[in-house]
């Protein structure tokens, strides 16, 4: 399957790699028929996307910053996915799944914890975000891939706000357990020389499985209540983590 390319969410939210890395993933979890649908028409999306004006994305991009989608928000996202959803039944199915698959900016950054209030936005704050951009980015073979709440492959849609609203709450205490264990006695680690037994390990991988979730769950939700074919939707591969010492060698 060819992989989808990804255009970038706010400047601080997870780079272009690990996005890419997530929108690959998620295609996963979905049944092959949208999977298929959505990588056909992947140039018509991606300039989409570019393109948009969206209330519901700018408004989730506002929100992220608080920590927690907006009453306002979430109705946005509601009245967005719906409308999605009725145009995958008219006559103008192209155009429709180019509106699906632009939907992936509505979830891909909502459990990023480098954009969290529980990071926070100083000196050290951006310093963190980086160390652990490049950490995830280097280690991402080694982050067990799982589906954070296997109840959200099977969402209805008018649940879908919520939970990713729920999803946006759980990404600021990552953020807060990010800041604490980044640093030991004033030092800053680089991402070298974090390993999976740390806790920013366990933040990286609960992050980046709660991403995918986010925006398979948005896909999904939107194609089933559109009446898509369901069919030959595979569990979730889990990918177990290689250990590795400071330095990001295997253990042998």
């Amino acid at each position: 399957m060819a992989v989808l390319g990804l255009l970038p969410g706010p400047a601080a939210a997870w780079p272009g790699d690990l996005s890419r890395s997530i929108v690959q993933d998620a295609l996963k979890l979905l049944p092959k028929s949208l999977a298929e649908v959505l990588v056909a028409q992947q140039a018509g999306i991606f300039s989409e996307a570019r393109a948009s004006k969206s209330l519901a994305l700018k408004l989730v991009y506002a929100d992220l910053s608080k920590g927690r989608l907006s009453a306002p928000t979430r109705t946005a996202l509601a009245q967005e996915t719906s409308q999605c959803s009725r145009s995958l039944q008219s006559q103008e199915f192209g155009p429709a799944v180019i509106s699906l698959g632009s939907a992936y900016r509505l979830a891909v950054d909502l459990a990023d914890p480098g954009v969290s209030p529980g990071l926070g936005v100083d000196e050290k704050a951006r310093a963190i975000r980086r160390e652990f951009y490049l950490f995830v980015a280097a280690n991402r073979d080694r982050i067990p891939l799982v589906v954070a709440e296997p109840a959200s492959m099977s969402l209805r849609l008018d649940a879908l706000p919520a939970f990713l609203a729920d999803v946006t709450l759980k990404t600021s205490a990552q953020g807060s357990l990010l800041r604490a264990e980044s640093e030991e006695l004033g030092h800053l680690f680089k991402h070298t020389e974090i390993d999976f037994r740390s806790p920013v390990f366990a933040v990286a991988s609960t992050a980046y499985s709660r991403s995918v979730s986010a925006v398979a769950a948005t896909w999904i939700a939107i194609w089933r209540n559109a009446g898509g074919d369901m069919n030959r939707q595979k569990a979730p591969q889990i990918i177990s983590p290689r250990p590795f010492d400071l330095n990001q060698e295997p253990i042998s």
